[in-house]
């Protein structure tokens, strides 16, 4: 994989033609569609979050002067619906975060273009939104800084684990989370994990490490800051500690390293909210896709024994992936898609909310069905000839569905499931977790012994 965002390949590859090809500007027509009059709010509502300086984006759609060149390329890609990015199906749901523009909104662009990409009155042009707070929910209880570190130039995809220092030393109860990556040409995504006081940095990578991860949120191309609905929240024990897994993948070659030091800001409950959060994942590692199949099929399952609250679905695979569905399979015999993406991508990874929580039933099976594409059919796999199984890295796979969630019944809040895999790996898991515990029980009974003595 050579680029490592999709707007990189279709803003460069497509629309650099597209920059000296856009015919001359004509103001003279008053009845033209003008940048100052119907573009630039087409724009500034949709695209400059991340078309400005600093951001993932290759290009700034700030101003007309910016615009201009590249006129002909919005026309296409706003109109083949590649920008702005977006990928669920929408016969299934309504959800917050999603960017697409209206059939009149494209219409506009293409009478735009078409009329020559006229400037209009470009006194009369709105002001562009303002992104002078550095924060967008506003400034954090707490902000999080990781440790420096630099991604060398040689660098194509590499994840890194960082701890980061914690000050709070008694429960908080989280209601917001937003994070800045700092070199954003370089992080491919970012994920938070909240772990026991006595966790470490090596030991969440080793074999005797801790499985107790709590994974709090994280930052992707596209995703917005993660906020919980009024009154609830998500737990952070006393003395927890803090991990960042980075992972950066980028072009390598000269000039392309950089430093970076991600910051995540906390939000805060002044007490204990009435209802808690947890993330449930739905995974399957036993995926062993075959070389050269186009449509290998993975899932994992979930049934809830209370009626459940659903607050948000996130797919995550990697380039191989090729679409995801989230099912309810209700008590009555009815299936309901909650999330269909039908055209996954792994360069935007998006956590998609529904414009009201879902609420279902006890005894509902959560589902999530995931299709994967390992043949030449696939132009971002990097190895159509070689079996793939789960891993870490890019050119590896993984299948997870994440939803954020809680029980209706307060008091069944405290002990919610968090990470479901299949059956048959139930066991070893719990098997690895005892022998875990024990080799820190030891560890720790050996420095007491070594202390006292």
């Amino acid at each position: 994989m050579k680029s490592r965002l999709p707007i990189l390949a279709i803003s460069v590859a497509l629309l650099a033609g597209a920059a000296v090809a856009a015919p001359p500007v004509n103001n003279a027509d008053p009845s033209a569609v003008t940048w100052a009059e119907h573009v630039a709010p087409i724009l500034h509502a949709n695209c400059v979050s991340c078309h400005r300086p600093g951001q993932t984006a290759p290009m700034s759609l700030l101003s007309y002067d910016e615009t201009r060149p590249w006129a002909k390329s919005i026309r296409k890609v706003t109109t083949d619906r590649t920008m702005p990015p977006w990928f669920a199906n929408p016969e299934h749901g309504a959800f917050v975060e999603d960017p697409s523009l209206t059939d009149a909104e494209i219409e506009t662009l293409n009478r735009w273009v078409a009329a020559g990409a006229p400037a209009g009155d470009l006194a009369q042009a709105p002001e562009p939104p303002s992104f002078s707070s550095e924060w967008k929910l506003g400034p954090p209880d707490l902000v999080y800084t990781a440790p420096e570190y630099h991604v060398s130039d040689d660098i194509e995809d590499h994840y890194e684990w960082l701890q980061v220092d914690n000050p709070v030393d008694e429960e908080r109860w989280i209601r917001a989370i937003e994070i800045h990556p700092g070199f954003v040409e370089g992080v491919h995504h970012q994920l938070t994990y909240l772990a026991p006081p006595d966790a470490t940095l090596a030991g969440v990578q080793s074999a005797t490490g801790t499985l107790d991860l709590t994974f709090v949120g994280g930052w992707g191309p596209g995703v917005a800051p993660l906020q919980f609905a009024d009154g609830h929240g998500m737990r952070m024990p006393p003395n927890s500690t803090l991990f960042f897994q980075m992972h950066y993948h980028k072009t390598p070659g000269p000039g392309t390293g950089g430093t970076d030091q991600t910051t995540m800001g906390l939000y805060f409950h002044d007490e204990k909210p009435e209802n808690v959060v947890e993330t449930l994942w739905l995974v399957d590692p036993t995926l062993n896709i075959p070389a050269g199949d186009a449509d290998y099929h993975s899932w994992s399952s979930f049934t809830t024994e209370h009626e459940a609250v659903l607050f948000d679905f996130t797919p995550h695979m990697h380039l191989r992936g090729k679409a995801m569905t989230f099912t309810a399979e209700y008590p009555d015999g009815r299936k309901e898609v909650l999330l269909d993406v039908p055209n996954y991508d792994f360069n935007w990874q998006l956590t998609y909310t529904p414009t009201e929580p879902r609420v279902i039933p006890a005894g509902t099976t959560i589902r999530v069905d995931a299709k994967f594409d390992n043949s030449t059919d696939n132009l971002t796999n990097p190895d159509p000839t070689s079996n793939v199984t789960w891993g870490e890295a890019t050119t590896d796979e993984m299948m997870v569905g994440f939803i954020h969630y809680t029980f209706s019944d307060r008091t069944q809040q405290t002990n919610m499931p968090t990470f479901i895999v299949p059956d048959a790996l139930k066991e070893q898991i719990e098997q690895v977790r005892e022998f875990r515990r024990k080799q820190r029980e030891a560890a720790a009974a050996a420095a007491a012994e070594t202390s006292g003595g």
